[in-house]
C-alpha cells in the first residue's frame, strides 16, 4: 500500500496546488505515503494500546514531571516531524518543494500521516501553531530562538509545541481565564512569571507552549488577556516553574498526553499584551481548525480504505460483500462524502496559502474567514459519521481493538470538540456574517460553483441558494433567532461543500468528483426516495481510487 499513489484525487490536488514544485515534492509525498500505510499504521496501533505515563519524581525524590512514551510513539515522532510536515512551511531547504504554496505541502503530508495516526497529529498541529504565532508576532530574538527548532526534522534538535488555553472556569468562554502574569510593562519579548492552573493541556510536555494569561491589573474578559511563550526549560536547561498534575484518561487520541498543569512562577515571554492576546491566539486557532479538518478527512479516508479492503475479500451469501447492493450503497456514500470533504478542505488550504504567504485579495481573506469555522464544524461531524459506518462495515471485527477502525472512530470523536465545539463554531460563522459580511463571499462562491454544475442540477441548486438568502434576511431582523443558526449553517455549509466538487475553476470537476457530488446532493436534498440511481461497484471503485 501507498496512501499517496493509491489516491488519485490527492495526487491531482497536490499537483495543481504545488505547480512546478510538485516534481520536487513528489518523492517526499510518495515516501511518506508508503511509510504511513505500513510502519506508521503499526506504530500508531501500538502507541494507542500502550499510552504515555507521567513520571513525577526521579529515584532521589526530585520533581521531574517527565512523560514516559512507548517506543512506537518515538518512531511516530521521527516519521511525522522527520517527513517535514512542519518544516515544509518554515525551513528554507524546502523552498523547491513548496514553491509558493507552503501550506499545501504541509497539509498534504499531514493528511497522509494522520491516516495512520490522528493522535500525534495533534502535537504536530500545535508545533506548527507555535511557529506560526512566532512568525507573525514574535520579536526577532524569540523567532531566532524557537522557530528553527520547532521546524526541525531532527528529533534530537526538535522542539514540539503546545497551546495551554482551557481552565476549569473557562473553556469556550476564554474571557474567564484566571491565570495571572506578574511583572513587566507590556513590552513585547519581556519576561514575566505565570501563576494559575490550566485544565486541558494537549502535548503537555511540549518544549514551547503558547499560553493565555491576564496581566496584573488588566481588565476582565478577553480584552485583558495577554499571549505568552512558555518554554518547558530555562536557558540553563532546568525545569521551568510549572508541574504536570496528572494525565487525562481520554476516550481516544490516547497515544499522546493531555494533562492538567499548575503554574507556580513559570517564566514566560510576552507576545501580545492586553487587547492583543486573544486576537493573536485566534490566529493559532484558525490554523489548528484547518488541522482539525485535515484530521477529519484523514480519518474518513482511513475508514473507507479499511472498509473497502474488508468488503473486497469478505465473502457472505456466496459473493464478496462489496457486491451486495446495500453494502455497495453504504460504501459509496462513505467514499463520496470523503471525496467531497477532501476537495472542500483543500479549498481552505489554497486560500490560506494565498492569504498568509501570497497576495490574497480582501475577498479571499473574507472567504477564508467564513470558510474556516464551517470546514472544522462540518467535517468533524462527518468524520464521526463515516468512521462509525467504517466500524459497522467490518461487523463485529470492526468493534474489536485488534482492528484499526475502532481506534479511528475513537480518535475521530474528539474532532467536533477540539478548537471549538459545534455551537461555538456556528456562532463564529454568524459573527463572520455580521462583522465581515461573510454571507456575500459564501453566496458568491457557491453561485460560481453552481454555474459549473451539471445543467440538470443547476435549477435546484440555485433555488436552495435563494432560500438560504431569504432565510438569512429574516434571521437578521429577528433578535431571538439564535435557535435557528445551526439549521441555516448546516444547509449553507452542505451546499458549499457539495458545489465545490463541481468546479473546474477550483481544480475539481472530474467525472468522479461530479458523480460524488451528485450522489451526496441527492442524499442531502432528496426530491424522491425513488429518484436516486443505484450505485454500481465500478462507480464505487472509481470514486475510491480515480
Amino acid at each position: 500500500m501507498n496512501w499517496f499513489t493509491d489516491e488519485a484525487a490527492l495526487q491531482r490536488i497536490t499537483r495543481r496546488r504545488l505547480g512546478a514544485a510538485f516534481e520536487h515534492a513528489q518523492p517526499r509525498l510518495t515516501t511518506l505515503g508508503a511509510a504511513a500505510a505500513t510502519d506508521g499504521a503499526r506504530w500508531a496501533q501500538e502507541a494507542d494500546h500502550d499510552g504515555p505515563t507521567l513520571v513525577t519524581h526521579d529515584r532521589a525524590g526530585n520533581r521531574i514531571d517527565e512523560i514516559d512514551y512507548h517506543p512506537s510513539y518515538r518512531e511516530l515522532q521521527k516519521l511525522g516531524y522527520g517527513s517535514g510536515i512542519v518544516a515544509a512551511t518554515y525551513d528554507p531547504s524546502f523552498a523547491k518543494e513548496r514553491g509558493d504554496a507552503p501550506k499545501s505541502l504541509t497539509f498534504s503530508l499531514g493528511y497522509l500521516f494522520a491516516q495512520a495516526e490522528a493522535g500525534m497529529y495533534c502535537p504536530v498541529c500545535m508545533t506548527d501553531g507555535a511557529a506560526h504565532l512566532l512568525r507573525k508576532f514574535g520579536t526577532p530574538a524569540l523567532k531566532d530562538r524557537f522557530i528553527p527548532r520547532l521546524a526541525s526534522i531532527d528529533r534530537a534538535q526538535l522542539f514540539t509545541g503546545a497551546m495551554f488555553l482551557t481552565e476549569k472556569e473557562g473553556g469556550s468562554d476564554v474571557g474567564q481565564i484566571k491565570t495571572v502574569a506578574k511583572g513587566g510593562n507590556g513590552t513585547p519579548g519581556e519576561a514575566v512569571t505565570l501563576h494559575g492552573d490550566k485544565w486541558f493541556c494537549s502535548n503537555v510536555d511540549a518544549d514551547v507552549i503558547m499560553i493565555l494569561a491576564r496581566p496584573e491589573g488588566a481588565v476582565a474578559g478577553t480584552r485583558g488577556l495577554g499571549l505568552y511563550v512558555l518554554p518547558r526549560a530555562g536557558d540553563d536547561g532546568r525545569r521551568n516553574g510549572f508541574r504536570i498534575d496528572r494525565i487525562k484518561d481520554k476516550l481516544g487520541e490516547r497515544s499522546f498526553p493531555t494533562g492538567e498543569v499548575t503554574l507556580d512562577g513559570a517564566r514566560a515571554f510576552l507576545l501580545g499584551g492586553p487587547g492583543q492576546g486573544f486576537h493573536q491566539m485566534t490566529e493559532m486557532l484558525n490554523l489548528s481548525r484547518l488541522y482539525n479538518a485535515a484530521a477529519s478527512v484523514a480519518c474518513m479516508r482511513r475508514a473507507v480504505v479499511e472498509a473497502m479492503a474488508w468488503s473486497r475479500t469478505r465473502v457472505a451469501f456466496g459473493k464478496p460483500v462489496i457486491g451486495h447492493p446495500l453494502m455497495t450503497e453504504q460504501l459509496f456514500d462513505m467514499a463520496c462524502e470523503q471525496r467531497l470533504a477532501l476537495n472542500w478542505f483543500f479549498r481552505g488550504v489554497e486560500l490560506m496559502d494565498r492569504c498568509d504567504f501570497g497576495d490574497g485579495t480582501p475577498e479571499e481573506r473574507r472567504t477564508l474567514r467564513m470558510l474556516t469555522p464551517l470546514l472544522k464544524y462540518v467535517l468533524g461531524k462527518k468524520a464521526v459519521q463515516v468512521c462509525s459506518e467504517g466500524v459497522e462495515a467490518l461487523g463485529g471485527n470492526g468493534y474489536i481493538e485488534d482492528w484499526p477502525v475502532a481506534r479511528v472512530l475513537r480518535d475521530a470523536q474528539v474532532l467536533p470538540i477540539w478548537e471549538g465545539t459545534s455551537n461555538i463554531l456556528v456562532l463564529d460563522a454568524f459573527r463572520a456574517l455580521k462583522k465581515e459580511a461573510g454571507h456575500e463571499v459564501l453566496f458568491a462562491e457557491v453561485e460560481k460553483n453552481i454555474a459549473e454544475a451539471p445543467v440538470d442540477l443547476q435549477g435546484r441548486l440555485s433555488k436552495l441558494l435563494g432560500e438560504l438568502a431569504e432565510a438569512l434576511g429574516h434571521i437578521a431582523t429577528d433578535p431571538d433567532a439564535e435557535h435557528v443558526f445551526r439549521d441555516w449553517t448546516d444547509r449553507a455549509a452542505s451546499l458549499w461543500n457539495i458545489t465545490t466538487s463541481f468546479s473546474k475553476r477550483l481544480g475539481y470537476g472530474t467525472e468522479t468528483d461530479v458523480r460524488a457530488a451528485r450522489r451526496i446532493f441527492e442524499r442531502s436534498f432528496p426530491t424522491s426516495l425513488l429518484r436516486r440511481d443505484r450505485a454500481t461497484v465500478a462507480e464505487l471503485e472509481a470514486v475510491f481510487s480515480k
